[in-house]
């Protein structure tokens, strides 16, 4: 309740006299407080005033609106705080630190829990806040998600490409003069150049829409909670797995946002008169004008670089292994749903698109859930045991059916130590499937049960149910 204190006076008009007072929130809450009003007036980015768009904040207990001109049924004025709104529970629409449409609005949502520090709510705030300023002026630029399931993961060279951007990046930002920054850039440019030509075309414009989306509402973030260039030197330094690759540009895009305002002021106007250029193509020409000529790392540096990037891409390998034989010899009750040879593939209707793992030949390991629709019904599976960065629980693997580890439909489905046996049954032609975190229904389809594992096939059009085998 605290968090949500402080977001309260931070995002709220002061009550007017004679309301009933608010009681006074910590130390730490006034800092929260100094830093959002701050937030709305450095200048962070032309335009941007983050006490003036749609918040909903889920605090464990209750869904606040702030500044919402439509808010939906179920929310309540909350009493000497004009212009917010609560409501019992966590509404559907904040699911995680994102956007989302909230009564027909575009609004920020954020989850603050309790154990949260100040600094991450008010960061997680103004970055979700700033996409959707940012996002209804650049409406054309969104990076596609599915392109990051066939990022070159296992590619050692790309990786100790990425790796070099990162170092000469850290140096650019850190660096104490124009001229050094400027040298530090062009080689972070250079490497990357080389780089991204023996990307897949949806890869690269993956790369560079989520460094202009997400890149600019950290920078913007950042600079509202006092952080300074050092900070994203840091992150961009920090040990950080293989199949992490997204939240890299989070930091790549950070910083070369906070060069453009070192090395190019102005440019954000720009960018909001040209919303569709991404980061690098305000910054390389920035260096051209001034004769920018690339530094060099040292043979150590380069060696350095190299030995990670081979020993992340070998790690990367032990742990899709590691994990792909772990969950297959989970003990207990399975199920296996497949679709035939003939039969259409399971369409993916909803899935966390962060919490997985892509394994070798496609197949992806879901940690949190995962729903699959067929023309006959579909399929359901929720982690109870959830917990972000961890395998355990009910997990669900999937096979796909082309090329795409997702986007071209799932031919297999695998839950394995499911928490107890299924509950099978049928009535009017439509077969169920149910156990805990685990709701199929499917018509047409065929049931066999060997030992513990359950196994379910859709068959082609005219065909009969069969088993799709153990």
């Amino acid at each position: 309740m605290a968090l949500i204190a402080a977001l309260l006076l931070a995002l709220a008009p002061a009550a007017p006299a004679g309301a009933e007072p608010t009681p006074a929130p910590g130390a730490g809450v006034f800092a929260l407080v100094h830093a959002l009003d701050e937030a709305g007036t450095k200048g962070l980015w032309p335009g941007f005033d983050p006490a003036a768009l749609p918040l909903a904040v889920f605090d464990g207990e209750r869904t606040y609106l702030f500044r919402h001109p439509a808010p939906p049924a179920g929310f309540s004025p909350v009493p000497g705080r004009p212009g917010v709104l609560s409501a019992p529970g966590r509404h559907p629409g904040v699911v995680t630190n994102s956007t989302r449409e909230i009564g027909g609005v575009r609004t920020a949502t954020v989850v603050a829990t309790p154990s949260q520090s100040l600094e991450d709510v008010l960061l997680a705030v103004v970055e979700e806040v700033f996409h959707v300023f940012w996002l209804a002026r650049h409406p054309s630029i969104r990076p596609d998600e599915m392109a990051r399931y066939v990022y070159p993961l296992a590619d050692a060279e790309n990786l100790r490409g990425l790796l070099g951007e990162d170092e000469a990046l850290a140096r650019a930002i850190e660096a104490g003069g124009d001229e050094e920054a400027a040298g530090w850039a062009a080689l972070a440019l250079a490497i990357r150049g080389d780089r991204v030509r023996r990307l897949a075309d949806e890869v690269r414009a993956w790369e560079t829409a989520l460094e202009a989306m997400e890149g600019t509402a950290n920078a913007v973030a950042r600079r509202a909670a006092g952080q300074g260039p050092e900070e994203t030197a840091a992150r961009l330094r920090q040990g950080r797995s293989a199949e992490a690759v997204r939240w890299r540009f989070y930091d790549t895009g950070a910083a070369l946002s906070f060069l453009l305002d070192r090395l190019e002021p102005g440019w954000k106007v720009r960018s909001d008169a040209e919303p569709a250029r991404d980061l690098v193509s305000f910054l390389a020409p920035a260096l051209a004008r001034r004769g920018a000529r690339p530094a060099a790392f040292a043979p150590g540096d380069e060696e350095r670089i190299r030995e990670r990037a081979s020993a992340d891409v070998e790690a990367l390998a032990s742990r899709r292994l590691r994990l792909r034989e772990e969950v297959l010899s989970r003990p207990g009750a399975r199920l296996v749903l497949e679709a035939a040879e003939g039969a259409a593939p399971f369409r993916l209707e909803r899935f966390d698109a962060v919490n997985l793992l892509v394994l070798d030949g496609g197949e992806v390991v879901h940690a949190s859930s995962l729903t699959l629709s067929a023309e006959g019904g579909r399929v359901e599976v929720r982690n109870p045991a959830f917990s972000r960065g961890s395998f355990a629980g009910t997990v669900a693997l999937t096979a796909p059916a082309g090329r795409h580890p997702l986007r071209d439909g799932i031919r297999r489905l695998t839950v394995p130590g499911l928490a107890g046996p299924p509950r099978v049954g049928r009535a009017n032609g439509t077969l169920t499937v149910e156990a805990p975190g685990l709701v199929l229904e499917l018509r047409d389809a065929g049931v066999v049960t060997e030992g513990e594992t359950t196994c379910v096939v859709v068959p082609a059009p005219g065909a009969t149910g069969r088993s799709p085998g153990p």
